[in-house]
């Protein structure tokens, strides 16, 4: 298997990372991936005959070719068989909106759309899937991003988001435990709540709510990858701000189908499309 990611220097406002995946003929993936809750859409770039699968418990999203995976509220079974090729884009949380503002309309979905063609037709999808290199894939993108001409051109509803991601931002990542105020991010950003919440999810199409419990996810599930001892649950699910250990399996279960000891016990979740935990 190859894998790489990197980010994209001057287009950190619209792009989390490009990756690139590729798994062998011979290979043997293990077991299949399960991409945890997400509020980052995925643009994935493939050979056109090569399959997608993707299975949410409700909904099996399937097809062939490059495709752009939606913002998930869901827990998605990915269904890979080798060989396989992915060049992608993970973008911003609220990225697309800067791309297509109708994009909140798309949440929890998964496919390819007339206003990416406008900005990724075939021919670049052909050239890109010829690059050898990182450097070369890295290139092509950058150089096709250039040609759009791309710019960090925002209306007030994106404008009021963007700070309102920040606050949020900058609130876990000084205390695991936090518990989103929303009447005082609305404070913290200039606005009123009802129009913070609107305007959120137009540019989102999730709740701030939904946004900050898939933030916090990641941040659970990075901290018990990381594990190599045995966890003390009592201090795990006070650091994460549950009133106790029986909160937090509840609240796993809800969202990722499984207790914290089986997943431990299995490690079978993704939080990157192609299975990279690394931040």
């Amino acid at each position: 298997m190859i894998t790489w990611k990197q980010s994209l220097e001057g287009y950190e406002w619209l792009i989390h990372q490009v990756w690139y995946l590729e798994v062998k003929p011979n290979e043997i993936i293990s077991s299949p991936p399960q991409l945890i809750p997400n509020p980052r859409a995925h643009l994935l770039f493939t050979p056109p005959e090569q399959r997608y699968h993707y299975d949410n418990g409700e909904q099996v999203m399937s097809g062939q070719g490059s495709h752009l995976l939606s913002a998930s509220e869901h827990l998605l079974l990915m269904d890979d068989i080798a060989p396989l090729k992915r060049i992608g884009i993970t973008f911003q949380p609220d990225a697309l909106y800067l791309l297509n503002p109708q994009s909140s309309e798309i949440l929890n979905q998964c496919g390819w759309y007339d206003w990416l063609t406008l900005r990724f037709d075939k021919s670049f999808q052909a050239s890109l899937l010829d690059c050898i290199s990182q450097q070369e894939v890295v290139g092509c993108i950058e150089k096709q991003l250039e040609c759009l001409g791309l710019s960090y051109q925002q209306d007030k509803a994106h404008s009021l988001v963007s700070k309102a991601l920040s606050v949020v931002a900058n609130q876990l990542s000084s205390d695991e435990a936090s518990e989103l105020n929303v009447e005082q991010l609305a404070q913290d950003c200039n606005s009123t709540r009802r129009t913070l919440e609107r305007h959120f999810r137009q540019v989102m199409g999730l709740s701030i709510k939904n946004y900050q419990s898939m933030l916090k996810l990641e941040q659970m599930v990075l901290a018990l990858y990381r594990e190599s001892e045995p966890v003390n649950w009592a201090a795990f699910s006070q650091r994460f701000g549950f009133s106790d250990q029986s909160h937090l399996i509840k609240q796993l279960k809800q969202q990722i189908k499984r207790t914290p000891n089986r997943y431990l016990n299995q490690r079978d979740l993704t939080i990157d499309i192609y299975g990279d935990f690394e931040t």
